[in-house]
């Protein structure tokens, strides 16, 4: 039952963001206005860098497990910081270079949370209407991992754990790899739109059917808005937010298909 109100809620004010947006749009206005461009130097490496781990860990997908246990989280929690360093190393010159110039600008800290709130809210209702339209391919079989071990064990040790890797880590590191590092990268090479659509695509299949198909839309909006904001922070907060309504729904609903 909470879980059913969360969701109306979240529905409802995704409903009135997306009517901001057309406003808007009609205006001849974009729905985020456009922030400078980063510079750092080292993005051309990232890029390519973060290109060819994304194609290996494609390639690599097949081994993934359809389960996992506390310690496996704990694992991949660790290994995700890791990556999360090493991103950062790269896209930095060995962390020669400013946090504004890799799009993560210290000012504005207010406006980037705020953006990150909006853009999430702007996804939930696509996001929801495509998995009402795919319910039929959901099964528990195929549900996130991380939700089934939440199912069968729903502790607060449990609970932390998920919430350190799904809400912190994963956006931290999918973020900075998806649009900080691939994306603009591809966007100084072939443009804005088509590397959005790009990034989107392999954002998509890393996660796996059908959450890929769900997940689109997400990944439509994670693109615009670092896009016209440039900034890492806004992104990862949206992702956050969008892994942690999961988690809330599924704990005040266990029952619900997810």
């Amino acid at each position: 039952m909470l879980g059913t109100l969360l969701i109306l809620l979240l529905g409802v004010a995704s409903l009135q963001v997306w009517i901001a947006v057309v406003r808007r749009w009609r205006a001849g206005q974009p729905a985020l206005d456009p922030a400078p461009r980063c510079r750092s130097p080292w993005l051309p490496v990232a890029s390519v860098v973060a290109g060819a781990y994304l194609c290996i860990h494609l390639l690599a997908q097949s081994d993934s497990p359809s389960t996992v246990d506390l310690t496996q989280v704990q694992r991949g929690a660790a290994f995700g910081v890791l990556e999360i360093v090493i991103a950062l190393g790269f896209l930095t010159g060995g962390f020669q270079t400013r946090p504004a110039d890799i799009g993560f600008p210290l000012a504005g800290l207010r406006r980037q949370l705020a953006d990150g709130a909006f853009a999430f809210l702007a996804s939930f209702g696509p996001v929801f209407l495509v998995l009402l339209a795919t319910f039929a391919l959901r099964t528990e079989e195929n549900q996130h991992p991380y939700l089934k071990l939440l199912r069968e064990d729903p502790s607060l040790v449990t609970f932390g754990w998920l919430l350190f890797a799904a809400v912190v880590v994963a956006p931290v590191r999918e973020e900075l790899l998806f649009r900080v590092m691939l994306q603009d990268g591809l966007a100084r090479r072939v443009g804005a739109a088509p590397a959005i659509g790009i990034v989107a695509v392999l954002f998509c299949l890393v996660h796996g059917f059908p959450d890929s198909l769900a997940l689109f839309p997400l990944a439509i909006v994670l693109g615009y808005l670092y896009q016209q904001r440039q900034s890492g922070i806004s992104v990862m907060v949206t992702h956050a937010l969008f892994n942690l309504s999961n988690l809330a729904i599924l704990l005040l609903n266990p029952d619900a298909p997810q």
